[in-house]
């Protein structure tokens, strides 16, 4: 049974994490409202980068451009997976990781390779520990600027163009609001023209083809682009979310022992009573 000193030392300790994470969810609020000022400067420019893709490419031959083709048979595909190298962010890294090892589970028998291509330290290590075919991982990044993206987007081309890859995949957590964030899983190359997408006969200077060989590369770095401010804007959101319920949680196991606490001590008075009382009965009887 637990003493009042162990009790009222573990008290004190759960106070001092209280206080680590409540800071640690502000550091987390304080990125976050910069992050999502990083978001909103990508993100109008991101849409209308896809929209007009999806309109210049529409009705165009799949030869047209290397990128546009789908290939007849797909026996490789890679999954680009965003997340981060640090955890205490709740299921954040998980629900990602788990969405690429359970499409890899599913479809073994349909693909003859799955690859994995990562963002993240912990995205990393769990697929690593599962036996994942990590084709690359990125970690450490400490800014997510336009030679990063571009250095990924010739690389994510060149995997698909030279065979070794038949369809790419990317998965990233999507942030829809402070308290909620989903992950995302959708075909990256080739691209696919969105059905719904409005076709618009554009006169073209120079010729159709020479805009999408530049377009095409550059709507893909800019896809990655996104891809990477939405993971870290979800990633802040989901470390003060979680910070936060770690607060609560301390206090609501603060109140517990400090009732704790008093009980065991007015247990303590009470048998001391009980103590003293019987002594001077005892006393009393001689």
């Amino acid at each position: 049974m637990a003493t009042l000193r162990d009790i009222k030392r573990k008290i004190g300790s759960v106070n001092s994490t209280q206080t680590i994470t409540r800071t640690m969810k502000m550091v987390s609020a304080s990125k976050l409202r910069r992050a999502q000022t990083e978001l909103e400067k990508i993100k109008e420019y991101a849409l209308k980068m896809e929209e007009l893709t999806g309109r210049v490419v529409k009705n165009m031959p799949e030869d047209a451009h290397p990128l546009l083709a789908a290939r007849e048979e797909v026996k490789k595909v890679l999954i680009v997976s965003i997340g981060s190298d640090r955890g205490l962010c709740g299921g954040f890294n998980v629900n990602v990781a788990l969405t690429a090892e359970n499409f890899a589970r599913q479809n073994r028998d349909t693909y003859e390779r799955v690859g994995m291509y990562v963002f993240g330290r912990k995205i990393r290590d769990y697929l690593g520990k599962r036996k994942a075919d990590i084709v690359k991982d990125w970690v450490d990044i400490k800014k997510v600027d336009q030679d990063l993206v571009d250095t990924v987007a010739e690389e994510l081309i060149g995997l698909y163009l030279s065979g070794e890859f038949d369809k790419i995949y990317l998965s990233y957590t999507y942030f829809a609001s402070a308290v909620k964030q989903e992950v995302v899983f959708e075909e990256f190359i080739p691209i696919k023209t969105p059905e719904e997408s409005e076709y618009v006969d554009y006169i073209c200077e120079p010729e159709r083809i020479q805009i999408v060989e530049s377009l095409i590369p550059r709507y893909i770095s800019t896809k990655i682009y996104y891809s990477l401010i939405e993971s870290q804007t979800s990633e802040h959101a989901a470390r003060m979310s979680a910070m936060e319920n770690a607060t609560n949680n301390c206090g609501e196991m603060v109140r517990y022992l400090t009732l704790v606490y008093n009980k065991r001590r007015q247990e303590g008075i009470t048998n001391e009573m009980l103590d003293i009382v019987g002594g001077a009965e005892a006393l009393r009887g001689t």
